[in-house]
């Protein structure tokens, strides 16, 4: 094989996709001890909470025993145990799992761009460059660059559209494109997914409009396989989501509208500096969700620009549809014509404080105009002198450009503990304590979880009050760290060892029955005492009196917390697995008759 055969191979085209994909995102693996600056601390935390539950305490990891006073693990949408991204933390680490987790996300969301890229264009370079444009989703990189890490969920994107647009052509598209979106719900069902959920919904409404009858009966039977594979693999964890969701209602009501003058910079100016604005400036809602780097640079560049103009030669596509779309979903919400408008008024959307993070899905479909541009100039130029070359040249541009901004975008997602904020050393002078479970005020969430420590006022995103121990009628727990601390569990100002401690189950006798034994956690419904419910109808976000509990006759108390939804959960996956078996044989039945009729 001469060197030209090689570099028109697709075996080529991929290896070399795949490696420069695996080059740019590098510094976004936790390669090493560094201090994981930001949200990626408090992910990296709520990972090796479960860790821990699972590996060291054999349970289920039900609460969140580590983060201010104890919230629940299990429901929260971006950790799940049976998950890729669960299972490889078990096997190998909360790091190094999350490592792998992201390169087989990425191989796997560069396959998928190949195969997506398959169905319009069969030039190998053609497919190439699209892949690589759509995976170098430079809005995409200025969120993980933030420590937003779950997004990277995206890669998953590329898999999905493909068992999509396969409706007429594979009759068992519909499990497919459900296992996909299944694997990216148990991963991270936020933000993200949401909106690409939306975005295939108006696909599959445009697609039933504009196809025959064949086309209108394999969407019908793609839905319907579809929706089974969903709702079987889902289930479980959609309803313990919906318990979290009751029980900590989050709405948003940030209003606020780019100006033109901000969305041209943002498309046309390369970010390569973070600003990280945290207060909210006059006249603006939504702080760091509208004025910070992570959440408005959506870089799309000059060349770009001209090449999905140039697309519009062919006629307006679906895609180009989708990105206006999508374009002016992310302009703002505050008027009847703004789509987000509209969004924030269905369920789980209405939570999305930040929902400038559209334009990551707006990123996903620009590839599509741009190469269906580089693709005009490729079928009007590669017969002509230089031609080929100068298609070929703007390709290159295009890729490596983007692989230029994305690499100074995410060099600084970890940093060493000397050049990182002195909070995120903190948690090194307790590195050889020789002490058992015990809360701090504020240390970095996932280095103290490692060392067994409990974070009270740190840590992100909370459903409970943190910061605000000196309002009045505020009871729930303090540091050890802090003014009026006694230990994480007495009576009568005693301090109290308990026989058996463990995130879900703790276990006390020879108290004093006729006094309760106080507890520096926070009450919820979720717990119970000797399967008697201590706290009925009390939502842990209503940390407004003491954990109090009185022992038993025999001065012992047997504690356990019972996250709900998980009974109904199983019982509900388990009745869609049934069903799915069903319908599959008669799926299946069907075509084997199809079959033999028309040998026939």
């Amino acid at each position: 094989m001469n060197i030209n055969q090689i570099l028109n191979s697709e075996k080529f085209h991929l290896f070399t996709g795949v490696t420069l994909i695996l080059l740019v995102i590098s510094p976004l693996l936790y390669i090493g001890e560094k201090a994981i600056i930001g949200d990626g601390n408090i992910l990296l935390q709520r990972l090796e909470a479960m860790r821990q539950t699972i590996i060291v305490f054999h349970q289920w990891p039900s609460l969140n025993i580590w983060n201010a006073g104890g919230q629940p693990l299990e429901g929260h949408a971006g950790i799940f145990p049976i998950s890729i991204k669960g299972l490889f933390v078990l096997l190998f680490g909360t790091q190094q799992g999350l490592n792998i987790t992201i390169i087989l996300y990425v191989i796997s969301g560069y396959i998928g761009s190949w195969l997506l890229a398959s169905i319009f264009w069969k030039n190998s370079l053609i497919r190439n460059i699209f892949a690589l444009l759509l995976l170098v989703n430079l809005p995409l990189l200025f969120h993980l660059s933030a420590g937003h890490i779950i997004f990277y969920v995206y890669y998953l994107f590329p898999l999905l559209l493909f068992y999509f647009l396969k409706f007429s052509d594979d009759k068992w598209a519909g499990i497919k494109a459900g296992i996909v979106f299944s694997l990216a719900f148990n991963d991270t069902p936020a933000y993200l997914l949401q909106y690409i959920s939306i975005t295939i919904l108006l696909m599959y409404f445009f697609f039933i409009v504009t196809s025959d009858s064949h086309g209108r009966q394999m969407l019908f039977r793609w839905l319907i396989l579809f929706s089974l594979m969903v709702l079987t693999f889902t289930s479980y964890h959609a309803i313990t989501i919906y318990q979290i969701g009751n029980e900590f209602p989050r709405i948003s009501d940030l209003i606020f509208h780019y100006s033109w003058p901000d969305l041209l910079r943002s498309y046309f100016y390369p970010f390569t500096e973070i600003e990280r604005v945290f207060i909210t400036p006059p006249g603006v809602s939504g702080g760091s969700c509208s004025q910070s780097t992570h959440e408005i640079a959506a870089y799309l560049g000059i060349i770009g620009f001209i090449l999905v103009v140039l697309s519009l030669n062919d006629g307006v596509r679906w895609w180009h549809t989708l990105i206006l779309f999508l374009f002016f979903a992310g302009i703002g919400n505050d008027g009847l014509i703004s789509p987000m408008y509209w969004l924030q008024k269905l369920p789980s959307f209405s939570s999305h404080l930040c929902f400038s993070r559209v334009r990551v899905i707006t990123h996903l479909f620009l590839p599509f105009a741009m190469t269906g541009g580089l693709w005009l100039l490729w079928s009007r130029l590669h017969l002509k002198k230089y031609g080929r070359s100068i298609v070929i040249i703007i390709g290159i541009a295009l890729i490596l450009e983007r692989l230029i901004i994305g690499f100074m975008i995410v060099k600084d997602t970890h940093l060493s503990f000397e050049n990182a904020d002195p909070f995120y050393s903190s948690h090194l002078q307790y590195n050889n304590r020789d002490v058992g479970f015990i809360n701090v005020s504020i240390l970095p969430p996932f280095e103290a979880t490692q060392l067994n420590i409990g974070i009270l006022r740190g840590g992100g995103d909370s459903n409970i009050p943190m910061n605000n121990i000196d309002i009045d009628g505020y009871f729930g727990p303090i540091g050890e760290d802090e003014k009026g601390y006694v230990a994480e569990f007495h009576q009568n100002s005693q301090i109290i060892e308990p026989d058996f401690w463990s995130p879900n189950k703790i276990i006390f006798s020879k108290l004093d029955p006729r006094v309760p034994l106080t507890l520096n956690l926070n009450p919820s419904s979720a717990w119970y005492n000797n399967d008697i419910q201590l706290f009925p109808d009390y939502k842990i976000v209503e940390v407004n009196k003491k954990f109090e509990v009185m022992p038993n006759v025999n001065g012992s108390i047997l504690l356990k917390y019972e996250f709900p939804g998980r009974r109904l959960g199983i019982l509900v996956m388990s009745v869609f697995f049934v069903l799915s078996i069903f319908i599959i044989s008669y799926f299946r039945r069907r075509d084997n008759r199809a079959d033999i009729n028309s040998a026939e």
